[in-house]
């Protein structure tokens, strides 16, 4: 039987969301600093209308969870965490980096995300069999300056905005895309892969941001 989700990811400027009927997925993105609250229940209800499902039809929802900026993570958590409760679906967390590194067709990437405050988020991941991405140490936020990636010998893409902004830093690595975003479409199809796998997901108080440095001020960046 054909299983259908819906996808989400906030964390960074842009905002995303997914919808898979089990044979094809619509997406729709937007880069919009700032603008996610204004954004986000629409883009659910236009894909939604799109693809011609209802939300009581979606059997299991996925969200990405940072890290990245405070404001819109949270603004994700409790969007599915609202959705989760009123369909009683299985609810999946992702990580924005692996989402990230999920669009990279199968090679290592260096994922790496501008965390303002002069930091970087980032973590290294090579794709397992299936194509997945796997973390290969911790994800780290850190000065850019004081990042240690993996060996940058072989076929390494750096992918995401902290490329920008702070790619002078890493100079071993000359494939890099700094306009990158993770995507509500990789979300969805990773967390396909665990519930085939055997995860039953998350109850929905269990869904929490993936922040890696403390909320200390309310901000939207």
């Amino acid at each position: 039987m054909k299983k259908t989700w819906l996808a989400i990811d906030t964390a960074t400027e842009a905002c995303s969301v997914a919808v898979g009927d089990g044979e094809r997925i619509w997406q729709d993105l937007v880069v919009a600093p700032n603008r996610h609250s204004d954004l986000l229940l629409p883009m659910i209800d236009g894909l939604l209308t799109q693809a011609g499902l209802r939300l009581e039809q979606i059997d299991g929802l996925a969200c990405g969870v940072g890290p990245g900026g405070f404001t819109a993570v949270r603004l994700g958590i409790s969007t599915m965490q609202g959705l989760a409760i009123a369909t009683g679906k299985p609810l999946y967390p992702v990580s924005s980096l692996q989402a990230l590194a999920a669009g990279a067709s199968g090679k290592p990437v260096l994922a790496a995300f501008d965390a303002r405050k002069g930091e970087v988020y980032a973590a290294a991941f090579r794709p397992n069999a299936l194509g997945v991405p796997q973390l290969l140490a911790p994800e780290q936020v850190c000065r850019p300056e004081s990042l240690c990636w993996p060996p940058t010998e072989g076929p390494w893409l750096g992918l995401g905005t902290g490329w920008t902004a702070y790619g002078r830093h890493w100079p071993g690595v000359q494939d890099w895309q700094g306009d990158r975003y993770p995507q509500a479409a990789q979300v969805l199809q990773i967390a396909q892969l665990r519930a085939a796998a055997g995860d039953p997901g998350i109850a929905p108080e269990a869904l929490e941001p993936h922040y890696l440095r403390p909320s200390l001020v309310v901000e939207g960046k």
